[in-house]
């Protein structure tokens, strides 16, 4: 189909032409197959002219497809189409279930133990009693109860805050507030895989920074910056899957680097009040930072309830994105996560947990540590990340005995040199105990396999190469 064709094909499908008229017979036709990948579609003037529409409309018209990841266009190579709109999936989260899903034991995503959580019932109770304005419509971004909680352990000042779904809730509120197709955010790498299948969605390209044992790498950071990146994505405490926080040197210097690139950055913590120590670019840079805690794994969950605190503007652009989606926050959860916040009781659960939490962790790396697993020193709970020869491999035979990890690929944007399973561990050792020796024993045998191949190709090339002709000329076909 040539320009003109097609722009005859628009006009007699189209009546009375506006910006999304155009666009959905633009989808129609791609999708029938009539306008193929790669094909150019004309100058956006000359649609204009030929449908009788401004060409401000019909450049309305292009961002709406560019926003469907329909159309791509370039500044010197015109507007080119990509294919039909992709289905929204989850790729790596629908991964991460599949993975664990068929297994008698879910060993892989980090998960609390409910021995270790306050009392829910009790806040439930109480909120219910002392509410008088039960089931109002359009409840408040954040109930009063539930700032004033919030503000008391917050650990700098932010603009505003508001109550979402769950962490990985306010991670998607917060970069769809701040990103647009196309562009570059800088991501920790691993990372959490939705976080990943959040940025696909949005259409944004992630920028790889790989986890160093003090934090992210900075010189990496710093060309992610220069490639043009204006937010960053981390999880400075007890970070998943390596289980690794950031020191305080980093810390000082990731705060530098952020100021002079006028960037932002958006921090994803599951754990607030579980840390033995706490840090955050907040403090260094308030102004730049959003701040997203989850309190699911501290108490309970069903609480369902996270909060988001930062700058004005962006917690003003989540507040109109949870209005219009009506993705509105339960009044009644949320201030039974403020009762349990408030509580000297609760309070002291958390506190006691967050204390076996890292005891079972510790105790849990020094047995994979003596079993001879390179584990990380210092790291935190829950996430357990253990180095193996080839983590498909050895998730897949684990999983034929009725257990679940996770392996390092879904938490990864690039491959590294060393391969890594996940595995939760919050559970105590006791009770861990005989799958974590079928972990090790099976993480063993992979490596056993692996280096008598590798033995095996070696003796095959030194015969071969025994083998081989003296004279060069007849190498041809030789593995040399």
């Amino acid at each position: 189909m040539d320009d003109a064709a097609l722009l005859s094909r628009l006009a007699l499908e189209i009546d009375h032409p506006n910006a999304t008229r155009l666009a959905n017979a633009v989808v129609a036709l791609i999708e029938a197959g009539d306008i193929p990948p790669e094909y150019k579609l004309p100058p956006i003037r000359m649609v204009a002219d030929a449908l009788g529409m401004s060409p401000a409309a019909v450049g309305q018209s292009w961002k709406q497809l560019r926003a469907k990841g329909v159309i791509e266009t370039k500044t010197r190579g015109g507007t080119t189409v990509l294919g039909p709109p992709r289905a929204q999936h989850p790729l790596r989260f629908a991964q991460l279930r599949d993975v664990v899903g068929r297994t008698r034991v879910d060993l892989g995503r980090p998960r609390p133990d409910s021995r270790l959580l306050p009392d829910l019932g009790g806040a439930l109770a109480e909120v219910v009693r002392r509410a008088d304005d039960l089931n109002r419509s359009d409840p408040p971004p954040i109930t009063p109860e539930l700032r004033a909680a919030v503000e008391r352990h917050w650990p700098f000042a932010a603009g505003a805050v508001v109550a979402v779904h769950r962490g990985i809730d306010g991670v998607e509120h917060a970069l769809t507030a701040m990103l647009e197709r196309g562009d570059v955010v800088a991501v920790e790498d691993p990372t959490v895989p939705r976080v990943l299948d959040i940025i696909d969605r949005i259409g944004a390209r992630a920028l790889p920074i790989g986890w160093q044992d003090d934090g992210p790498d900075l010189r990496e950071l710093t060309r992610a910056f220069h490639a043009g990146a204006k937010v960053f994505v981390l999880q400075p405490n007890g970070h998943s899957p390596t289980g690794l926080s950031v020191s305080r040197s980093w810390i000082d210097e990731a705060a530098e680097l952020v100021r002079r690139a006028d960037a932002r950055v958006v921090e994803f913590d599951n754990f607030p009040l579980l840390h033995p120590e706490r840090r955050t670019l907040g403090r260094h840079v308030p102004g730049a930072t959003v701040l997203v805690e989850g309190y699911s794994h501290s108490h309970g969950l069903d609480i369902q309830v996270a909060v988001v605190g930062g700058p004005k503007a962006v917690i003003a652009r989540i507040e109109q994105q949870i209005a219009y989606s009506h993705r509105w926050v339960s009044r009644v959860m949320q201030d039974a996560l403020a009762a349990q916040l408030a509580s000297a009781e609760a309070s002291i659960v958390v506190r006691d947990a967050s204390e076996e939490y890292q005891r079972r962790h510790a105790q849990a790396r020094d047995w994979l540590t003596a079993r001879g697993f390179a584990m990380a020193e210092a790291t935190s709970a829950p996430s357990l990340w253990i180095p193996v020869v080839d983590d498909e491999a050895v998730v897949r035979r684990l999983a034929e005995r009725g257990i679940g990890v996770l392996p390092g690929s879904v938490f990864e944007q690039r491959r590294g040199a060393r391969r890594h399973i996940h595995v939760n561990a919050a559970l105590p050792l006791a009770e861990l105990g005989d799958d974590l020796e079928q972990i090790a024993e099976v993480a063993e045998s992979v490596a056993e396999e692996a280096l008598a191949q590798r033995r095996e190709r070696y003796r095959a090339e030194r015969h071969q190469l025994e083998d081989a002709p003296a004279d060069p000329s007849q190498w041809s076909g030789y593995m040399i």
